[in-house]
Formats: C-alpha cells, sequence, structure tokens
C-alpha cells in the first residue's frame, strides 16, 4: 500500500534539511583547517608571551576594515567593506561543554506556559490518525495516476501497471470502510511525560509514527502532544533527546491546522532563504518561493488570519518575557531577528491543501558567556557515511533559541541543541592580534571559495560586511557530545557563485588562539 502522505512530506522536509547541513564550504588543502589536537589548542590559549595580545589591543586602528582580493585562475573576487565588533570584556575564555538534555521539569513549563489549561493530547496517535478524508484522498490520488498512464502510455503498459494500481485501490477501499470519519480524541489524552521511543513503539496506537520515530531515535527520549483545536488554534510541543540528531523542543500555533513539529533534524532558521520558506515581509517573493519549493506547481498565499501589526518593539517584549518565565534569560540573549514571511507546513486541520505563508516576528536569541556572544552559523557538524560495516548519519547542531511572535503573542518556540558548560579550561585566552588573523583570511579566502565550474564564464563573488569576535564551539573530529567554546573571528557576508545562487552568513570562521580556519560543518 502507498505510503500515507503525512510520511510522504515528512521525507520531503527532511531532504530539504538535510541539504542545508550538507551546504558547506570547500575544505581549503591546507595545514591550517586540518583537525586540531583539543590539548595542544589549549595549551596554546594558556601561554603568555611577546606574541599575546590584550583585548584592548587586540585590533588597535581597526574600527572597519577594508580591502579588495582576486585570483583570476580560481575565479573569485572578494569585496570587504566591513564593521569590526569586539565586545567591551577584558578577556576571553575556554568552555568546556557537553550536548544537555531537555528535562521533564523544563518541558513543564513549557506547557505550563503556553498551553495555559487546555488538554493535550498525544500527538504521535491523534494527529496521525487515517480518517476517511485521509484515505479518500489516498483512492483519488490514485485513480488520477491510472488515468494519466490510460492518456499518456500504450495499452501493454496500463496492463503492466493496473493490477499493482488496482490492488491499492481495493485495500485502501477496505481501510475507507473501517476508518474513523474524523479523529478521536476522548481517551488518547497525554501524560505530559517524556518517554523512551523503545517504549512508546509498544504503545496501542500511534504505531505507525513511533516506529518512524523509533527508527531515528531509537535509543532516546520523545513528547508529542497537541490540543483538540476546538478553540480555533491549533497548537503542538514535540520534543526529542537524541544522541545522534540532537535535542530539542519544538511548539507551534496558528490558524487552520497544525505545522508539523515532529522532524529529527533540528535546523535553525536560514533568514532570507526561499528555499526553505522564509524571507523579508516587506518583499514580494511568494511566487519566487512557491518555485524554489514546489516547482512552481501551486500559488502560495498569505494567511491573512494571522494578522501581524504590533511593532518589533513590543514583540520583542513579549519574547524576552517569555525566554524570562522559563528561564532562559540569565543564559541566552537577543542576537538578531525581524519580520519575516514564513511558509506553513500544515499536515493535519481544516485547511491542508493551501499552501500559504504568515508575516510574524522571529527572534534569534544565543549564548552568552560572560559578555561575549557564541556566534551564529547555520551549518551544523554533520558526518554521514559508511564506517566498516556500519553506516553512520550524525549531527551536532547549532544551540540556539528562536521565538515567534505575531498579533495573538507566542506562535512558534524552537530550543535547539542546548549546552551545558561543564569547566572553565582557561580563564583567559592568549589571542592572537587582528593583523596575524586577517592574514590567513587574505590568504585562504579566495582557496575556500573557489569556483567549481571552471568551464563557467562567471566567477564567485565574497562580499565582506561584518567582522566579530565570539565565541565557536569545536570538538574532536569523533566527538559529537562534547566539546570546547573558544574565541574565534567570523568574517560574514554573502557569497554569489558562478551561477548567481546566493549563501549567506559566516563565511569564514578563523580560530583567535591559533589562526587555524574552522569548517562548522566539521566541527573543529
Amino acid at each position: 500500500m502507498k505510503k500515507s502522505l503525512w510520511y510522504t512530506r515528512m521525507g520531503v522536509g527532511m531532504i530539504i534539511a538535510s541539504m542545508l547541513l550538507s551546504g558547506c564550504q570547500q575544505n581549503p588543502d591546507s595545514s591550517i583547517v586540518v583537525n586540531k589536537d583539543m590539548d595542544h589548542l589549549i595549551e596554546e590559549a594558556k601561554k603568555s608571551d611577546e606574541s599575546s595580545v590584550d583585548m584592548a589591543h587586540i585590533a588597535d586602528a581597526y574600527e572597519t576594515y577594508q580591502t579588495t582580493l582576486s585570483d583570476e585562475s580560481l575565479g573569485v573576487t572578494v569585496n570587504v567593506d566591513a564593521k569590526v565588533d569586539i565586545p567591551e570584556v577584558e578577556q576571553m575564555s575556554i568552555f568546556r561543554v557537553r550536548q544537555q538534555k531537555i528535562s521533564q521539569e523544563f518541558l513543564d513549563k513549557i506547557i505550563g506556559e503556553l498551553a495555559q489549561g487546555q488538554t493535550l493530547y498525544d500527538a504521535g496517535v491523534t494527529l496521525n490518525t487515517r480518517t476517511r478524508k485521509v484515505v479518500e484522498e489516498e483512492i483519488s490520488g490514485l485513480k488520477a495516476e491510472i488515468e494519466n498512464i490510460k492518456a499518456n502510455y500504450g495499452e501493454e503498459e496500463v496492463e503492466t501497471y493496473m493490477p499493482d494500481y488496482q490492488q491499492d485501490i481495493d485495500a485502501l477501499q477496505s481501510e475507507y470502510e473501517n476508518a474513523p470519519a474524523e479523529i478521536v480524541w476522548e481517551g488518547n489524552e497525554s501524560d505530559g511525560l517524556l518517554h523512551s521511543v523503545a517504549e512508546m513503539v509498544e504503545k496501542e496506537g500511534g504505531e505507525e509514527f513511533y516506529q518512524w520515530e523509533y527508527s531515528l531515535n531509537p535509543k532516546g527520549e520523545v513528547y508529542y502532544g497537541a490540543n483538540d483545536g476546538e478553540n480555533g488554534d491549533y497548537m503542538s510541543v514535540f520534543v526529542q533527546n537524541n544522541e545522534e540528531r540532537g535535542n530539542c523542543l519544538r511548539y507551534r500555533r496558528g490558524k487552520r491546522g497544525y505545522d508539523f513539529t515532529a522532524t529529527a533534524i533540528v535546523p535553525s532558521t536560514v533568514f532570507d532563504n526561499i528555499a526553505t520558506g522564509v524571507w523579508p515581509a516587506d518583499e514580494d517573493r511568494a511566487a519566487e518561493c512557491a518555485s524554489a519549493m514546489y516547482g512552481g506547481q501551486v500559488e502560495l498565499v498569505e494567511f491573512t488570519d494571522e494578522p501581524t501589526t504590533i511593532s518589533e518593539n513590543e514583540a520583542r517584549e513579549t519574547a524576552d518575557m517569555f525566554l524570562k518565565n522559563v528561564g532562559l534569560d540569565d543564559t541566552y540573549r537577543y542576537y538578531e531577528g525581524g519580520l519575516y514571511s514564513e511558509v506553513r507546513d500544515i499536515r493535519v486541520g481544516d485547511d491542508t491543501e493551501t499552501k500559504g505563508y504568515r508575516k510574524l516576528y522571529i527572534f534569534r536569541y544565543m549564548r552568552y558567556a560572560d559578555g561575549v556572544f557564541v556566534t551564529f552559523d547555520a551549518k551544523s557538524k554533520h558526518e554521514e557515511g559508511w564506517n566498516g560495516d556500519d553506516y553512520v548519519k550524525k549531527d551536532l547542531p547549532v544551540e540556539c533559541v528562536e521565538i515567534r511572535v505575531n498579533d495573538s503573542g507566542i506562535v512558534g518556540f524552537d530550543y535547539n541543541a542546548p549546552l551545558e558548560v561543564t569547566e572553565t579550561v582557561v580563564d583567559k585566552s592568549n589571542l592572537k592580534s587582528f593583523d596575524e588573523i586577517k592574514d590567513t583570511f587574505e590568504k585562504m579566502v579566495t582557496i575556500a571559495n573557489a569556483k567549481s565550474d571552471s568551464e563557467s564564464d562567471s566567477g564567485v563573488t565574497v562580499q565582506i560586511d561584518r567582522v566579530v569576535l565570539g565565541y565557536a564551539r569545536i570538538s574532536e573530529a569523533d566527538s559529537y557530545d562534547t566539546g570546547l567554546l573558544v574565541p574565534v573571528w567570523d568574517f560574514e557576508g554573502k557569497v554569489t557563485n558562478e551561477y548567481g545562487q546566493e549563501n549567506a552568513g559566516s563565511i569564514m570562521t578563523i580560530n583567535a588562539i591559533d589562526s587555524s580556519i574552522i569548517d562548522r560543518s566539521l566541527g573543529y
């Protein structure tokens, strides 16, 4: 029998997320980008000699940084006109960190703040119910495929494929006769607790969803709850503690139906990326986004029944207060955000057919350690491939908090890959001067962004508009649960490749201790 549309769409979402995770810069063939010896790095950070630079003088005479670089043989032009941002602190440190699970206590806080007394139900059971409407849509889809074969292929093909299609239709017709007319909520109330995924697989009801979840998180924990939508708002909360793909909590609320929150991938929002359905709200890019996401086969309409007319300051106040209420305000500070259009991924509800977007504020908060931000980069540490007889697929996602706000309040909350600081390894780290850092950047930026198509007449353009000193997480090549927060320089801007495709964010990250390049997708 054909898989349900629910799981087909899950697969599409995971493919898009995987593309984002794998889209990283080329790794220059140089000793300055090889795997780091963490012990050696710590020893370098402890040194205090004539090469050490105080924070007060780390970038003397560099309020801005301008230069132009080009390499015709590599097809790269680099334009730098950047503000140099240095935190106003006396020192930077090295911290040892490890992944932190989403706790039951924190889940209780989130449910208390956002569900506000509503009864929640086991979404793995209820939102996965194959109602008559769902089965009927699948039957109609198969019949449409049959008509397409009859119209476009010969009699031989029709005779070949017809028995299989008819068998699937007959099975679906039998399922339809016994399927419920609508979701059954009574008796499927959620207990509000995290459970092992293995335990949920054995539970009666929701077998398909929890078996799928088990295939992605066999040793971890899960919680998936939703309200019944009777008040006109559809909300769901998903938690996973997954040692291979990362820990996270997601919440969404909106009209029309339930946004899908239960993907095992833990991506951060990439602002102004139509391929993932996000663009500045003051730009008319819905048609462009529909083409990127759906091949132009659908029209994206604006959901005006979910307005955002409040000011950014009002929205920030709502988000900041929520962060305080759930106890995260001491660890995370506002980093970036604004008013965006975002495509909704509605899988179950009143309107699952209309593809549309809503305008809302999206705010990102990052870890703030002793007056210094951990800088954001969308690339997660990612490993996928064969290791002997085992196929390995692991992610160490980016730690961040994201809050979505419209006129109705908090409509989205993501807590991605939280970390726990276990030790201050070096209290006052030795740092290279910015002169040494920019020498590394100027030597390597053209190599790192060389065009991949040597036959193309067009080249690659790199624009750097901000250079910032902050922290980044690094780890040993085979470690996905522990690491270090170390001082780094991020060169931020935009790369436009030879095909006109743009990639914005951190273009190069350089270790502030030894001036080596850090590849975020490798984690070192």
